[in-house]
């Protein structure tokens, strides 16, 4: 099969590791085109690992600076010429030309601006076009989003709650929904956290506060006012909600900020226990948890989205409060579970059989053999 696969740019996030990981196995058996139109905003070595294995193609006007200026030129145009648009007209083009290139037998489109593009770019064309949802289907914009809920053949679902959410969406009824989890594949990198004689507690995730980053540190603050001091907790990550939080905790020094990392594993493996306190009610099949239970680490996490069957029997799950936030008493409470030993070492010892949901290769299997049937229905 020829398969063009499209993103707007791989920015450090769940649904870009994903989408390299699916490209590159893909790839395996199938030519692959990634269209990544602006590529030169997100993380380089993220586009890197994907550009070393396929062939990837992006709007080489759009560079960080000249986007900016482009975008605000488009946002003063369209107040007085709202049906024109220009990035699209530009995306439309380069699209057409790859397809004419290649001949796809099937796109996949990952985030609603990826998908936006190519079901405009090819809305008469005869070309098998597929979504994968990350959580973003749940709230489109139906002024901007018609265009795909027209167009869409496929969306993929990683979890059956994303599915439950599509099939109350007006277009389901044309759209084929399927569910297949996403896969995923750490490294063997060893832990690059300095040895501590305590528990260590640690988070992965965006630099949102919707993440619940304030959370889990007000949770083992509370933990540590109860004279419990033996604790850490380690924060991987980038974004507002880290740079605030950094601050606020100069002068905490359990707590320990790493930044972005590229390499998640070589820290996830240095924790004791993974937090993710999310008050994000479309999460799919958050990544962070995925590695965590790859690593062979219990879980601590909010009950929403598709976490709850995610976890299992591998970790605890935290109710929200009344705020609509993880609720950060039953969050203390269940850290201090898991510091006993032998409660942690049952959690840790199911997390093999949670995480066999996410390998790699049947996910990559699961999208081929999704694609040949639509392909050969079609045909």
């Amino acid at each position: 099969m020829r398969i063009l696969m499209s993103i707007q740019s791989l920015v450090p996030g769940g649904a870009e590791r994903f989408f390299v990981n699916l490209a590159c196995g893909l790839s395996e058996r199938h030519k692959v085109v990634c269209y990544l139109p602006l590529s030169r905003l997100g993380d380089p070595a993220l586009t890197a690992a994907l550009a070393a294995k396929v062939e990837v193609h992006d709007l080489p006007l759009f560079t960080p600076l000249t986007y900016r200026v482009f975008y605000k030129l488009m946002r003063m145009l369209s107040r007085r010429m709202p049906a024109f648009d220009l990035e699209q007209m530009l995306h439309s083009q380069q699209l057409r030309h790859l397809h004419r290139q290649h001949a796809f037998d099937v796109a996949n489109t990952h985030l609603m601006p990826a998908a936006r593009q190519v079901c405009t770019a090819f809305e008469h064309t005869r070309l098998l076009i597929t979504k994968t949802d990350h959580g973003d289907t749940a709230h489109p914009d139906l002024r901007q989003d018609a265009v795909i809920f027209r167009r869409l053949d496929a969306l993929i679902c990683p979890a059956s709650v994303n599915a439950e959410r599509a099939r109350q969406l007006s277009f389901h009824s044309r759209c084929d929904i399927r569910t297949i989890p996403h896969g995923h594949q750490v490294s063997a990198s060893v832990s690059s956290l300095p040895s501590f004689a305590g528990i260590t507690f640690g988070m992965v995730a965006r630099g949102v506060d919707d993440k619940g980053w304030h959370e889990a540190v007000m949770a083992l603050r509370l933990l540590r006012a109860r004279g419990l001091q033996n604790l850490r907790l380690v924060l991987v990550g980038d974004g507002p909600a880290l740079v605030r939080l950094r601050e606020e905790t100069r002068e905490e020094d359990w707590i320990v900020h790493v930044g972005y990392q590229s390499d998640a594993a070589a820290w996830i493996r240095g924790f004791d226990v993974g937090l993710l306190p999310s008050c994000l009610t479309e999460e799919s099949l958050p990544l962070s948890v995925i590695e965590y239970l790859l690593c062979g680490k219990p879980v601590i996490a909010t009950a929403v989205g598709g976490i709850p069957d995610m976890v299992g029997a591998a970790g605890l799950l935290v109710p929200m409060a009344a705020n609509g936030r993880a609720d950060v008493q039953q969050l203390a409470a269940a850290m201090q579970h898991m510091m006993d030993d032998s409660h942690r070492a049952r959690y840790a010892a199911a997390t093999a059989q949670a995480s066999a949901a996410f390998d790699l290769s049947s996910c990559v299997s699961a999208y081929e053999a999704l694609f040949l049937e639509k392909v050969s229905r079609q045909a």
